[in-house]
């Protein structure tokens, strides 16, 4: 029932925040009882392709990159996939946004503020790592939002929560090998230098190069 009310609202052009038809509309339409029908937004409001309040009609939603998050997690704690996955494919993802948000600087378009403002704050948070792995994660968002690319934000903040332990464990993997963390600021300096200079293979090679230093500090 849950793919029929999905059809409902593709064939009435249903946007966000509009209503869904009543249950018992539903209901008579596909020859279901209004319980199934019940059950159906349930599992659409756990998707988050709609949501519900008391006495109200069920709306269109817009299901968030928690979604993907949560099949993601479930599949590596299911050993149906490997971090090493999860991070190759990071790396392909971010490697193009970074692509990208160069070649829109190129043109002129977005602004550095936000990626300029991430690399300084890492500068700053050097030797606390909390605050460092924040800025870290604020760093690569940035760089997403400047590429103006949907799905590959969309994909890559699912992706963030996943791998937040992986960036602890990339930091302290870091000091381990005496490597530091100034070393990590320099490379996104380096990314940031080849995306405001609109260069969009140096920015994707700089990336690259980035990630592989990363999952070789988790050992991967």
């Amino acid at each position: 029932m849950a793919q029929e009310i999905i059809g409902e609202i593709k064939l009435r052009g249903l946007r966000t925040g509009d209503e869904i038809p009543a249950e018992g509309e539903l209901a008579e339409r596909h020859g279901v009882n209004r319980l199934a029908v019940r059950e159906a937004i349930r599992t659409l409001v756990a998707r988050g392709v709609l949501v519900s309040s008391q006495g109200k009609r069920a709306r269109v939603a817009v299901p968030a990159p928690a979604v993907l998050e949560q099949i993601l997690d479930f599949r590596l704690s299911q050993n149906s996939m490997d971090l090493a996955d999860l991070l190759d494919t990071r790396r392909v993802i971010e490697a193009e946004l970074a692509r990208r948000a160069a070649v829109r600087r190129a043109a002129g378009e977005g602004s550095m503020t936000e990626v300029d403002r991430a690399l300084a704050t890492m500068g700053h948070a050097v030797g606390e790592p909390e605050a460092f792995i924040a800025a870290d994660l604020a760093f690569h968002q940035a760089v997403a939002e400047l590429a103006a690319s949907g799905l590959f934000s969309f994909i890559l903040t699912a992706m963030n929560g996943i791998l937040l332990d992986s960036r602890r464990a990339s930091y302290h993997g870091r000091e381990r090998r005496g490597a530091g963390q100034e070393a990590t600021v320099d490379a996104h300096r380096r990314i940031a230098d080849a995306i405001a200079g609109g260069d969009g293979n140096r920015a994707a090679e700089a990336m690259t190069a980035h990630l592989a230093e990363t999952g070789h500090d988790l050992g991967l």
